[in-house]
C-alpha cells in the first residue's frame, strides 16, 4: 500500500472590492428584472440580431461575387478561396449565437472543403458557390434553429458534393 499524504488546501475568500468590481456593484442589475429591463434587453438583442443579419447578408453578396468572377477567370481563385474562408469563419463563429446554427452547419461544410486549398478548379469554385447560395437562402427566409428535413437534406447534398470535388487540393 502507499501512503496518501493529505495536501494543505487553504480557501481564500474574495475581497469585497474585488467582488464589487466584478459584478459592476454601483451600477449592477438586479437578478430580478423589471419588465422594462427586459424590455430594454430585449431590444438590444433584437438590435445585434438584425446587425448580424445585415452584416453577413453583405458579406455573402461579397464573397458570392468573388467566386462568381473566378469562376470566369481562374486566375482570381486564390481571391475568391480567402473571401470564402473569411466568410465561413464569420459564420461558423456567429451563427449559433443568433439562432442560426443550420447556418453554422453549412460554414463549417464550407470551412473543411477549401481547407488546405490554395487554389480551385471550376467545379469546386461552383461548390463553394452553391455554399454560399444555400447561407442567403437561410438567411434571407430567416430560418432559425436546425431547420426540417428540406434543410437538413441540403445539408447533406453539400456534404456529397464537397466529398465528391475536394480532391485535388492544391
Amino acid at each position: 500500500m502507499t501512503d496518501k499524504k493529505k495536501k494543505n488546501v487553504q480557501i481564500i475568500p474574495a475581497q469585497t472590492e474585488l467582488k464589487r468590481r466584478t459584478v459592476n456593484y454601483a451600477k449592477g442589475m438586479d437578478i430580478n428584472l423589471s419588465p422594462e429591463q427586459l424590455m430594454e434587453l430585449e431590444q438590444v438583442v433584437q438590435r445585434s440580431t438584425d446587425n448580424f443579419v445585415r452584416q453577413i447578408g453583405s458579406d455573402l453578396a461579397d464573397t458570392r461575387q468573388l467566386v462568381i468572377d473566378a469562376v470566369k477567370d481562374n486566375g482570381k481563385s486564390a481571391i475568391a478561396l480567402q473571401g470564402c474562408v473569411d466568410l465561413a469563419y464569420s459564420v461558423k463563429a456567429l451563427g449559433g449565437t443568433f439562432q442560426y446554427p443550420l447556418m453554422t452547419q453549412i460554414a463549417k461544410s464550407l470551412e473543411t472543403f477549401i481547407l488546405d486549398r490554395s487554389t480551385a478548379t471550376k467545379k469546386q469554385l461552383l461548390v463553394m458557390q452553391l455554399h454560399i447560395d444555400a447561407l442567403y437562402v437561410i438567411l434571407a427566409s430567416r430560418v432559425t434553429g436546425f431547420g426540417t428535413t428540406v434543410e437538413q437534406a441540403t445539408i447533406a447534398a453539400l456534404a456529397k458534393l464537397a466529398e465528391r470535388y475536394g480532391d485535388p487540393r492544391a
